[in-house]
């Protein structure tokens, strides 16, 4: 994570202490007379967190409406900034100045791999030459096949971002819209490598580790390949955003978190 976003978050730490003292003594329901709508936006990466996130929010708000639509980090982002969106749930947020960041979980990058490839783990400086097309064989002799997220997903630029040192990803890779889709085309690709986050993982693939280490313990180190998973508002969030975020942060939004991500924040 660079600096600017370092400080960005840093800048945060008196909002996030105000939010999740507020969820420890909680308010009682008032009810409104007119509903609330709060349009939200999140990237695949945590797409399924973020609809399940709504329905529990919903019924402990009955007033509430939260409507979430699924797209990559860069769709996402546009959304919120033209004010198509009140609030996005991003990987990796694009604005570091004029965007209001709010922590609230952490993912990890899982290299998967088809099940044939006869590797189990591999150190970065390999894992890059591997994206850039350098190793074009496995052990076996089967062809390499990488598999990439499109331009735009938020995982492809934290993977570019922690792998990939500037290099970037081979012409001949297979370039896919979605997890589900990397999850596809490495099971069925023989000598197929690709990436998805832990927390989408899912199919007959094969986690491979990175310099030693696998996503589940990544993650819970904040080592290389682990990422925190940002709330994103224009501004400082008001109203029933602001209620959302305070909700996301506390005992049963994190409980929540927990059960897709296998750790809090």
């Amino acid at each position: 994570m660079g600096a600017g976003r370092l400080s960005l978050l840093a800048c945060r730490l008196s909002f996030i202490a105000l939010l999740l003292s507020a969820c420890t003594s909680p308010a009682p329901v008032v009810m409104t007379s007119e509903p609330t709508t709060l349009h939200l936006v999140a990237t695949d990466a945590c797409g399924p967190l973020m609809e399940e996130l709504a329905v529990a929010y919903q019924a402990a708000h009955p007033w509430a409406v939260v409507e979430v639509e699924v797209f990559d980090d860069a769709v996402a982002e546009e959304r919120l900034r033209t004010g198509a969106a009140d609030l996005a749930a991003l990987a990796w947020p694009g604005g570091e100045v004029d965007l209001w960041l709010l922590p609230f979980a952490s993912d990890a990058i899982a290299v998967i791999v088809h099940p044939a490839v006869p590797v189990e783990g591999l150190d970065r400086e390999t894992l890059r030459e591997i994206f850039r097309g350098r190793i074009g064989e496995w052990a076996d002799g089967t062809p390499v096949q990488v598999v990439s997220r499109e331009a735009g997903s938020g995982v492809r630029a934290l993977f570019e971002a922690e792998v990939m040192d500037g290099y970037d990803v081979t012409l001949t890779a297979l370039a896919v819209a979605d997890d589900a889709g990397v999850l596809a085309a490495v099971a069925s690709t023989p000598g197929a490598i690709g990436y998805v986050p832990l927390s989408r993982l899912d199919g007959d693939v094969r986690v491979v580790a990175v310099d030693g280490v696998l996503p589940a313990a990544a993650r819970r180190a904040g080592a290389p390949l682990a990422y925190v998973l940002f709330l994103v508002t224009p501004g400082e969030p008001q109203g029933e955003a602001r209620a959302f975020m305070q909700w996301v942060l506390g005992p049963e939004g994190q409980e929540l978190v927990t059960r897709h991500l296998g750790s809090p924040l």
